[in-house]
């Protein structure tokens, strides 16, 4: 769900203006005219104009004036921590906070150092750090506080080919006279959190699945036996699977976060899949992550079909470099979900037919909008999308639905003008791996349906 094959992901971050303190302005004692009364003639020995006063010293640095130092000391810290979770260093990890008063923030970040070490956490990479407020002028000798949002990048070894990205809010204090003597004083996501950033995360690793759940053992040991199932069913249709990372968060609000999603948009959504993408690229760095809620409203069959559809778009994402239009990817995904599955057709596409009873029968097949989070046609498009894709496998078989798939979506020479004319590499596929055309297919699809109504 939510998972067409090539969907890129967003970030963000904000700079705040620097605090500039105001210095005092110098004076000096200043020596008045001669006393009027005395005609101007001084008597006696007088009191001649002494020296000026020294220029009063600043008693504050403001904080442009250790810009840089703070910049290199934050950047060579966020570095070096990094580098201890490559080496699983928990003692360097935590040496920042030994300065810093709050146990609990010593005790949750000893917490996302086991975590990150149990799910296999490598490559590590600091790409920015940026100063979202400065600290507050301050004595040579004392110390400050001020934020800083780091950008930073990772693999999970064994299964990511590609860097992750995730953004952390931080905190740190020091003092003009000593910058590197940095303590960090806060540490937090930035917007979206990562697996290592959920309590009680358990981890279950084997060749073909990276399990990260939080629940019981029998929970976790579920998620494991669905996962190895939905390997072979994908694998049985495309040729292979792809090792996938599955996140089982504890609540809906969880997953919602991980996603990057308001927890309304996953309203009857069991899973979805996430990952960074690029252009022209196979994306390397996927994530599967259950949804709670509508997850443990499913039958046992219903589980195994959700996790199957989302395996098949993590192994087509992983193997293609063309976005193809929505009721190709979902389609496909439905296809290889449904093959091992035991229903009426009538019943797996209901919401399909309703719609096509209340509406008539459509024209064309379903366009991208129609698949969009909330809406009304949401369901209906799934169902009409299986549909066209059991239209084509039916008349010229899977494996010809494979190449067409394939070709489609990056291993085909399309003559269009455009790159990302998706529905012209459609209809080159069609005609150049079946042999028929969209006008065929939609005439056939129309039929099947039909059938289906009576």
């Amino acid at each position: 769900m939510f998972s067409p094959s090539r969907r890129p992901a967003l970030a963000a971050s904000t700079l705040l203006a620097a605090l500039i303190a105001l210095l005092p302005s110098a004076c000096t004692r200043a020596v008045g005219p001669p006393d009027a009364a005395s005609g101007g003639v001084t008597t006696g020995v007088g009191t001649a104009p002494g020296p000026p006063a020294p220029t009063d010293v600043p008693t504050e640095v403001p904080p442009e004036a250790w810009a840089a130092e703070r910049e290199r000391a934050v950047t060579g810290l966020l570095r070096v921590r990094a580098e201890t979770v490559q080496r699983g260093d928990r003692a360097q990890w935590l040496a920042p906070l030994a300065g810093a008063s709050d146990d609990t923030l010593r005790a949750g970040q000893s917490a996302v150092f086991d975590r990150m070490s149990a799910m296999g956490v490598g490559a590590v990479r600091l790409v920015a750090a940026r100063e979202t407020t400065a600290p507050v002028p301050a004595a040579p000798g004392a110390e400050v506080e001020w934020d800083v949002r780091a950008s930073l990048t990772y693999r999970l070894r064994g299964f990511d080919s590609k860097p992750r990205s995730f953004d952390l809010d931080l905190t740190f204090k020091a003092g003009p006279a000593a910058p590197t003597r940095l303590v960090l004083t806060a540490s937090a996501p930035s917007g979206r959190p990562q697996p290592w950033d959920l309590p009680g995360l358990v981890v279950r690793r084997s060749t073909n699945a990276l399990v990260l759940a939080v629940g019981t053992r029998t929970r976790v040991d579920e998620v494991a036996r669905r996962a190895r199932t939905a390997a072979a069913r994908v694998a049985a249709v495309w040729g292979s699977a792809r090792p996938a990372v599955w996140v089982a968060p504890a609540t809906d609000a969880d997953a919602a976060r991980l996603l990057g999603r308001a927890t309304a948009d996953l309203g009857g959504v069991a899973a979805a899949t996430d990952g960074p993408l690029t252009p022209g690229e196979r994306a390397g760095a996927d994530r599967i992550v259950l949804v709670p809620g509508a997850w443990t409203a499913l039958r046992p069959a219903g589980r195994d079909v959700v996790m199957t559809h989302e395996l098949t778009h993590v192994t087509v994402r992983s193997a293609t470099t063309r976005a193809v239009p929505v009721w190709l990817s979902e389609g496909f995904a439905e296809l290889v979900a449904y093959a091992s599955i035991h229903l009426p057709e009538s019943a797996i596409v209901a919401p399909a037919l309703e719609r096509v009873r209340a509406g008539g029968l459509p024209h064309a097949l379903p366009a991208d909008a129609d698949f969009e989070p909330g809406t009304r046609t949401l369901p209906a498009a799934y169902g009409l999308s299986l549909l066209a894709l059991r239209t084509l496998a039916d008349a010229h078989g899977t494996h010809a639905v494979v190449r067409l798939y394939r070709a489609a979506a990056g291993g085909l020479d399309v003559p269009t003008s455009r790159l990302d004319d998706r529905e012209a590499a459609v209809d080159a596929a069609l005609r150049q791996q079946v042999g028929s055309t969209r006008a065929d297919l939609v005439a056939d699809w129309r039929q099947r349906i039909r059938a289906l109504l009576r």
